[in-house]
């Protein structure tokens, strides 16, 4: 039998054709071939051949449709299997196998002769559309993906003949894949070089000029790096083959003092010769022991055998105050490695990983993961290449990974004696170890083989040449041991004891810092947080942390921040609660919450007009606090401290500090609410309201209210908005209070919207804040409360009286430097134009509006907005336009998921598709 899937379904017999007419069938029969000779689950077929538009029962359609399907195949090419069904035949019989067989082979070939003939084959393989009639989300979906290999092996193929010597006969057939995609830098470089390569200079930068216009007009961006480099060698005359692909060296340097490991660095040699899809030296054991070293060493003496670069990633598995890195991260710094802009990668996570893959394949590279999490982390990152190599280091096992892609685990133990003493040795040299024998061997018997414990022996003896080595092993033999938990077990061995040495030849101020920096909230710290937990100017607090860190105590990361490693902090908490008196560790954690607060509320004011409605009390001496310069600043400040924020809170809450548990969490709302981090959001609110009651402060407690409110009705419950803000309403009436009476009412017309689309309930909580205030005194709730009846009047069907209310809510929001609530209600207007009919109206009001959001930090609303402006792209015939916004609004929808948005999201993709 041969099938064929890469244009009309054609499926033959030896020579005779085999009718399959109707469109289930053919799509039974296509979802079966894409995953030939396996068992396919009957839901997923069903899924497939279906999508959302599933029969009343499925599994009896599908078994009515297999019969059919067996009848004209034959009994035994399809058969059932327990829960799905199975089709058999020869891979070569089928063209999408063929197509993606010989591009594997393809990538795996360093000849450019060989590489060219597999690719034309490949591409022979293509006859026209392919699954034409099926458009379900997964047939859509795998037709896109197949369609963009066959892009990328066009391309591939041009690549090589661009390197000939008959390059401008490649114009016509770029100039027509131009045309079908337009905004393929790869593709107009290559037109351009192949210009070039004719003698048609003008033409080639002709071609830039388009590119460049059309990327502005269609994206608002500029040529990427490598479109520019072609550019430039044109205009100097030169047509070149194009830039090349960068080498990503991103290997740190190896330890000099590496001594030892030779049968583990043999393995990793038998290992790295080995057959297989890609080599995984999965190298476990426990913290200080010394797995990232001989990963770097044994990666150091084998450059030569990975000439396409080295990548490296610090996974944080096991950092124990931050979140492991995610894949996503991790993917975007390969993909800056191996030259991709950052315009040029593309929003989707598995797309993502799916180019890095690509940019791999056939390429010799090593790949090293260090300090895994878990296989989970690990796994999206190997390469599918069976050029590369991984090396993975992990205080876990990494049993699964051994399990499912046959990683070789080695795992290390404690150096031996010859090996301790040949370490102290390359540190201190031989003169002053043979002087003191006798103590060398009690260091040696006391550090129990544990590299770092060595190391830090080493570098305390070198820093301090005038101190006996007899000195340093009866500090060992006589500090007490309390990190029990992270002994190896050997008699003598405490890093507690290490950890100390470091500390007591610390300054007295240096000393304080380092004991309270393990007390401080978050994951790290910044400069001028720290100077408030010292008490102390900036430059004194920055003296004292470089310090810290020259004795290795602290790390200052690339963002100039510093952090702990794992285990020194926990010995130096343990140090501030021995040596540091309670008063004044409660005063320091007093001083970096006030630094937090105070910081928010600036930060709050950049955010908006109005700022906040309540005050906060000075500072304590010794705090300072940070201004901004704009909004950007302001939300750059928010995002890289929110997680010390959050951790301030609950700091807060610990100690009972209640006032600033509901004054932080206030503070924090609009930057979350804008962010989408709806659970921090309501989380940080049931806080507040706790706080809030326990103190009972009538303000505290009417903006608590509000808060918790405004996070139930978000979190899908507005019914506890409309059970407890009446009685906060008449809390406020009782103390007069008409600006957070108005607040009040804003939640409430928000909860009548959430719980039964109630919109005269709405307006009437909206007029009610109109009564109220004036712009002056909260400037952005004003034109919040304009913006919602305005809003109202789009769902009533009412343009001309919408149009009024928003159009006076820009102007109130212009007046008063609003900028988001000026886009919020420019967006609306989108809207409105929208169910006019008015296309064009509405895409100039959504795209401005998003963009605004865009420099506001509402990255939720503008989602709102980009999924409108998606429509109307569609609408108007700018599939690409709308394909594009689509998928960023999804993006950020899988990362912040919010029900009926994502379903309109879905609904708006799936009318694209078809």
């Amino acid at each position: 039998m041969r099938f064929r899937l890469l244009g009309e379904l054609d499926a033959r017999v030896g020579d005779q054709p085999v009718e399959i007419r109707r469109p289930r069938l053919r799509g039974l029969l296509t979802a079966l071939l894409t995953d030939l000779n396996k068992v396919v689950p009957a839901d997923v077929l069903a899924d497939r051949i279906w999508g959302e538009q599933l029969p009343v029962n499925p599994r009896n359609a599908l078994y009515s449709y297999v019969s059919r399907l067996r009848t004209a195949l034959g009994e035994t090419t399809l058969v059932q299997r327990s829960g799905g069904y199975l089709l058999t035949a020869d891979p070569d019989a089928v063209d999408l196998h063929v197509f993606l067989r010989l591009l594997g082979e393809a990538a795996a070939t360093g000849d450019d002769r060989e590489k060219a003939v597999l690719l034309d084959r490949a591409l022979a393989q293509w006859g026209g559309e392919p699954f034409a009639g099926l458009d379900t989300p997964w047939f859509a979906g795998l037709r896109e993906t197949l369609e963009s290999r066959r892009l990328g092996a066009q391309l591939d193929l041009a690549d090589i003949r661009l390197r000939g010597d008959r390059a401008g006969e490649l114009v016509p057939e770029l100039t027509a894949l131009a045309e079908a995609h337009p905004l393929d830098e790869r593709l107009r470089g290559q037109l351009m070089r192949a210009l070039a390569r004719a003698g048609r200079q003008g033409d080639a930068l002709r071609e830039f000029d388009r590119m460049r216009r059309l990327l502005a007009e269609e994206l608002g961006t500029d040529p990427g790096t490598e479109l520019r480099q072609v550019h430039e060698r044109i205009l100097h005359g030169d047509p070149g083959p194009g830039p090349r692909t960068p080498v990503p060296q991103q290997l740190p340097a190896a330890p000099a003092s590496f001594v030892g490991r030779a049968e583990l660095l043999a393995a990793l040699d038998r290992a790295g010769e080995a057959a297989g899809p890609v080599v995984i030296s999965a190298i476990g054991g426990a913290g200080g022991i010394g797995k990232t070293s001989l990963a770097l060493h044994w990666a150091a003496g084998k450059l030569a055998a990975f000439p396409d670069g080295q990548l490296y990633v610090n996974l944080r598995g096991f950092d124990p105050v931050a979140e492991p890195l995610p894949v996503s991260v991790a993917v975007r710094g390969f993909l800056h490695a191996l030259g991709v802009d950052g315009s040029a990668v593309p929003p989707d996570p598995d797309a993502q990983l799916a180019l890095y893959r690509s940019l791999l394949a056939g390429k010799r590279v090593l790949v090293v993961l260090d300090n895994a999490a878990g296989t989970g982390q690990v796994v999206p990152l190997l390469p599918g290449s069976p050029t590369c190599r991984v090396l993975v280091t992990s205080r876990h096992r990494l049993g699964g990974l051994v399990a499912t892609h046959g990683a070789r685990p080695l795992s290390l133990d404690v150096l031996s004696a010859q090996e301790a003493r040949e370490l102290l040795e390359r540190h201190l040299g031989r003169d002053r170890l043979a002087a003191e024998t006798a103590t060398v061997d009690e260091l040696v018997r006391l550090c129990a083989g544990l590299p770092l414990a060595l190391g830090i022996v080493a570098a305390r003896a070198v820093t301090s040449p005038e101190l006996p080595l007899d000195l340093l092993a009866e500090e060992l033999r006589d500090h007490a041991a309390r990190l029990d938990g992270l002994d190896t077990g050997e008699a003598g061995l405490s890093l507690r004891t290490v950890f100390s040495w470091s500390r007591r030849h610390l300054t007295p101020e240096a000393s304080a810092l380092f004991g309270l920096l393990a007390l401080a909230p978050g994951p790290d710290i910044g400069l001028p947080a720290a100077a408030a937990l010292a008490g102390v100017p900036l430059a004194a607090a920055r003296k004292v942390l470089r310090a810290l860190a020259d004795a290795h105590l602290v790390t200052r990361t690339a963002s100039g921040r510093y952090r702990m490693h794992d285990l020194v902090r926990l010995y130096a908490s343990e140090e501030a609660e021995r040596t540091l008196p309670e008063a004044a560790r409660d005063d320091a954690l007093r001083r970096v919450t006030d630094f937090y607060l105070h910081t928010s509320w600036h930060g709050n004011h950049v955010l908006g007009p109005a700022g906040t409605s309540f005050r906060i009390a000075p500072p304590l001496p010794g705090t300072g606090s940070r201004r901004f310069a704009g909004q950007p600043e302001a939300l750059a400040w928010f995002g890289t401290e929110h997680a010390c924020l959050t951790a301030t809170t609950e700091l807060a809450v610990k100690h009972g500090w209640l006032t600033e548990v509901w004054q932080l969490a206030a503070l924090m709302n609009e930057f979350r609410s804008r962010q989408g981090l709806l659970p921090e959001r309501e989380t940080a609110a049931r806080l507040a309201l706790a706080a809030a009651e326990q103190l009972g402060e009538v303000t505290a407690q009417l903006i608590a209210h509000r808060l918790f409110a405004s996070a139930s009705i978000f979190a899908g419950r507005p019914e506890v908005a409309l059970e407890s803000l009446p009685r906060a309403l008449a809390l406020a009436e009782e103390c007069g209070d008409r600006v957070q009476q108005a607040h009040l009412h804003y939640v409430l017309a928000g909860a009548w919207e959430y719980h039964s689309a109630n919109y005269h309930a709405e307006r009437e909580q909206c007029e009610h804040i109109l009564r109220l205030i004036e712009p002056e005194d909260d400037p952005r709730l004003y034109v919040k409360a304009l913006d919602l009846i305005g809003f109202c009047h789009i769902q009533w069907g009412e343009p001309a009286q919408a149009r009024h209310w928003l159009e006076r809510a820009a102007a109130v929001a212009r007046a008063h430097h609003d900028l988001d609530g000026e886009a919020h209600a420019i967006g609306n207007l989108g809207y409105v134009s929208l169910r006019g009919g008015d296309w064009s109206t509405a895409i100039e009001h959504f795209e401005w509006a998003v963009e605004a959001m865009r420099t506001t930090g509402n990255l939720r609303h503008a989602n709102f907005f980009l999924v409108a402006l998606g429509d109307c792209y569609r609408a108007t015939g700018r599939q690409e336009d709308a394909r594009r916004v689509l998928t960023e609004a999804l993006d950020r929808y899988r990362t912040h998921p919010e029900g009926v948005r994502f379903q309109e999201l879905e609904a708006c993709l799936l009318a694209l598709d078809g």
